[in-house]
């Protein structure tokens, strides 16, 4: 029954929907938030002032759908966890299956996201361009067991197109993952330019960058705008 009326939420004006969602289903979605023709199933979902998701999405198996002010999904992306119910993952058994965005935080155009375990992209953070993967489980090939752990994105930092984040990576904040690149370790160096397989720093970025001192809203989600 909660499945069917979270379908439902996606089909009313926006005016409604936070009624709706607060009334039937526990959510708390912000008035000035919104849901445009995607499915959603998650335990716990708020949605700040001015979030947004867009078109064609499946976002599914979420134990937390996290999106702060201006914070946004575009079209087109695949997001699912896989519950602890099930006894999956049992060598990792403080894990949450959650997807995090700071303020104003986006996730673009067709991106795969596993969210076996936490994703958080904090303020201003980005999953940008198109098709980009993010893994938070894996094989422990040394102990022959699957294990999870977090993917975070820093303040300001950003992976590019055809990235690849593998599990328990993180990119600080203030960097830039170039497009194709595998984070496959937690980077630490701010202010850098990241590439390769696996990637490397490259070159020191200015604080004086636009994409680190903006102040306006992220990606704004238009109906009447492409599709890709």
């Amino acid at each position: 029954m909660k499945r069917i009326l979270a379908i439902v939420v996606i089909f009313l004006p926006q005016p409604f929907q936070s009624r709706f969602a607060r009334m039937f289903l526990g959510w708390d979605i912000h008035p000035s938030a919104h849901i445009r023709t995607s499915i959603v199933f998650a335990e716990q979902l708020s949605m700040g002032p001015g979030a947004g998701i867009g078109r064609w999405n499946i976002i599914t198996h979420l134990e937390e759908l996290r999106m702060g002010e201006g914070a946004s999904i575009g079209n087109r992306n695949r997001i699912k966890g896989w519950a602890r119910s099930t006894g999956a993952f049992s060598h990792s058994p403080n894990r949450r299956c959650a997807l995090i965005l700071g303020d104003y935080a986006l996730i673009t155009v067709a991106h795969e996201i596993d969210c076996c375990d936490r994703v958080e992209l904090a303020n201003y953070a980005g999953i940008a361009g198109f098709r980009c993967t993010v893994l938070t489980h894996g094989l422990d090939m040394v102990r022959n067991r699957f294990i999870t752990a977090p993917v975070e994105i820093g303040e300001y930092g950003a992976i590019m197109s055809g990235c690849t984040m593998l599990c328990g990576t993180r990119v600080p904040k203030r960097s830039l993952v170039s497009a194709g690149s595998v984070v496959a370790t937690k980077l630490t160096k701010e202010l850098t330019f990241y590439r390769g397989n696996p990637a490397e720093p490259v070159r020191d970025l200015p604080e004086t960058l636009g994409i680190f001192r903006r102040r306006l809203p992220g990606f704004e989600l238009d109906e009447s705008g492409p599709d890709f």
